[in-house]
């Protein structure tokens, strides 16, 4: 009998928890949160205590299989010569009808080193930009919201800053049942002090725990962004120094934001005014403050405003790039910010370059706010 601990990551939500796996004769007899890892430090929830079920399940797939045409019936196959078989039609297909007859669609499950094969596979090979991913759907508002704002689909924080946040502001996601362990270190910091406003049309789990809870009309949540932000204004509660140093465009807001009054904003969001006040005022003496946000916000037609409007916020408060602060969009895999690195949705590559430029660096300008290259 041999007995091994294997180590990986939890594949379900974004958070990325380690896991252990305790392995005797090549079965899973247990699985446990690794202590070590820096997300989730042991802790694990149902789904990941329960993530070799479908290593051992009967419907799992023993072989590769191989069919002749799309009538046939598919035939079990050595995967290698599956793998041959595979590269041969694509070939195939390649000499034919070239490269644009072919595209790759890809997970934000994928190894950081398979989502840079897959991309130097499409745009190196076969020289075609068609690749997509299923972090379309979750966050592609996401990362051109953080493109348009800070220059880079690059969230300017880690999980340490739950550690140290003096509020969270948690809009368009119930972190309690689709991040629970993430949500678990969020309520250690609130045990500690740290105050939390949620937004959201249905009173959630995380609703539940809210210190203020914003029960907003659906669709509305762009016009209360854009209210905090006035009243933020209003009351003088920005980071001049930040604002003149390190972002440009702030002399168009005070003239697009007039329309953005509590009164106005609580008519369109169906909120209280005191509340919208209430939040916008914590905002502003929170000394460090997180926003996260996730499907709620980013599967809309407005998605990517949503990203920007709350860049805006932590940018005039200068609420960015310091322990405790920052936007943090919440992700629903748990490689798909790794697979954005490698540039693996449409005309990306690694390094949040670009394939529709020719200048494809990047270069910071001197306060340290990204800015993209500019297009060829």
């Amino acid at each position: 009998m041999t007995c091994q601990d294997i180590r990986s990551v939890c594949p379900y939500c974004g958070v990325g928890c380690g896991i252990v796996m305790e392995v005797e004769d090549q079965k899973i007899v247990r699985v446990r949160g690794d202590i070590e890892h820096p997300a989730n430090k042991g802790r694990l929830c149902t789904k990941g205590s329960s993530c070799d079920k479908p290593i051992t399940s009967p419907a799992r797939l023993e072989t590769a299989l191989l069919r002749k045409d799309r009538a046939s019936t598919p035939d079990p196959a050595p995967m290698d010569i599956a793998i041959q078989e595979t590269a041969r039609r694509l070939r195939t297909i390649l000499d034919t009808d070239g490269p644009d007859a072919i595209a790759l669609y890809v997970s934000g499950q994928m190894s950081m080193e398979a989502q840079y094969l897959a991309n130097k596979l499409v745009k190196g090979y076969l020289r075609t930009p068609h690749i997509e991913s299923n972090s379309r759907l979750c966050m592609a508002a996401a990362g051109t919201g953080y493109k348009l704002s800070l220059g880079a689909d690059a969230p300017p924080g880690s999980y340490e800053d739950f550690d140290c946040s003096d509020l969270f502001f948690v809009i368009g996601a119930n972190m309690a049942d689709c991040h629970p362990i993430l949500f678990l270190r969020l309520m250690d910091r609130k045990r500690a002090g740290a105050k939390l406003i949620v937004v959201d049309p249905r009173r959630t789990a995380t609703a539940e725990k809210a210190d203020l809870f914003l029960q907003i009309r659906p669709g509305t949540d762009l016009a209360l962004l854009n209210g905090l932000l006035f009243l933020l204004m209003e009351a003088d509660a920005l980071d001049r120094t930040f604002i003149n140093a390190c972002t440009t465009g702030w002399d168009a807001l005070p003239a697009f934001l007039a329309e953005y009054t509590p009164h106005r904003v609580a008519d369109i969001t169906g909120l209280a005014e005191t509340d919208i006040r209430t939040a916008a005022l914590w905002i502003a003496e929170a000394g460090a403050w997180m926003s996260l946000w996730t499907m709620g916000l980013n599967q809309s037609v407005s998605g990517a405003w949503h990203t920007n409007a709350l860049c805006n916020l932590h940018l005039a408060t200068g609420s960015l790039c310091r322990p405790g602060s920052g936007p943090f969009s919440l992700t629903g895999q748990p490689n798909a910010m790794g697979g954005r690195e490698m540039g693996y949705m449409g005309p990306g590559l690694p390094g949040q370059r670009t394939a529709l430029s020719e200048k494809t660096e990047l270069f910071v300008k001197p306060s340290g706010v990204y800015r993209p290259a500019p297009s060829g």
